[in-house]
């Protein structure tokens, strides 16, 4: 499992996570994340939702260009072919929200299990229906009530530059994509400090401390050591996504996205709650 530089922290939940833990073919901007999610009608609702998204996902887009779009592998599956592909709750990479193991199997999915902490009945996915080449290991948690909630995807790990120039482009790209489909995006950074020799008013050597800004000459390195960190949320009341930067313990940088599906883990409260 490729290490995850205070992703734990980034993602860790109350109450309602803790439960619901346990219980390149056509270019398409909306193949990364298929589906609309059925927004809460009440406002008190709304309000609660967004807030547990944004405790849940522990820059506002740009213009995307027709070369930023992502590398799409060739759909193995036509929705005529999966017996389940026709419900609404369409998931990221073809799947669906709410489905048991065996119903995503019958996709032509390969499930392989995984131990994951914190996170029960997990496996690793192979030929998903619909795949992105940017992405080679998808992971998939159904919990113990057999739903699929949960889809974390990470990205090929690269050799990059001193200054994370491939992995920031690669994160711009699914940043737009992400605000595009869910909207609410919100980046989160916290710079590394580095220390600048310079001299007080009377010339005696000094050293003050300045934030180095994304992109600088060292950022890779920061990233590794984890004295940067940089990720985004996403989220549209009923799907909450957060994308991270990492570099590995080999230099080599990657993002991993991170979805959650709110709406089942708001239900799975709700049993709970009507069972005390």
């Amino acid at each position: 499992m490729k290490k995850v530089l205070l992703f734990t922290l980034l993602f860790s939940l109350a109450a309602i996570s803790d439960a619901a833990a346990q219980s390149s073919g056509t270019l398409s901007r909306d193949i990364l994340i298929s589906g609309d999610a059925e927004l809460p009608a009440d406002e008190e609702a709304v309000e609660n939702a967004q807030d547990a998204a944004r405790k849940l996902l522990d820059a506002k887009p740009q213009n995307l260009r027709q070369q930023n779009f992502p590398k799409l592998r060739r759909q193995r599956h036509s929705a005529a072919q999966s017996p389940i592909a026709a419900q609404a709750n369409a998931a990221p990479f073809g799947l669906v929200w709410g489905a048991t193991a065996e119903q995503i199997k019958t996709q032509g999915v390969e499930l392989t299990p995984i131990e994951e902490k914190d996170y029960v009945n997990s496996f690793s996915a192979q030929r998903l229906p619909k795949s992105i080449a940017d992405f080679d290991q998808v992971n998939l948690t159904f919990g113990e009530e057999d739903k699929l909630w949960r889809i974390i995807a990470y990205s090929t790990p690269q050799q990059d530059t001193p200054d994370a120039s491939k992995v920031m482009r690669l994160y711009n790209i699914y940043s737009d994509l992400l605000a595009k489909k869910y909207g609410n995006a919100q980046e989160f950074f916290t710079p590394a400090e580095i220390e600048i020799q310079t001299q007080d008013e009377r010339g005696r050597p000094a050293v003050i401390k300045e934030r180095a800004p994304i992109g600088n000459p060292d950022f890779l390195s920061q990233l590794q050591s984890g004295t940067a960190v940089l990720y985004s949320t996403f989220d549209n009341k009923d799907v909450g996504a957060a994308l991270a930067v990492n570099v590995d313990g080999d230099g080599k940088s990657y993002i991993v996205i991170d979805y959650k599906n709110l709406k089942i883990l708001r239900n799975v409260e709700k049993q709970t709650l009507d069972a005390l």
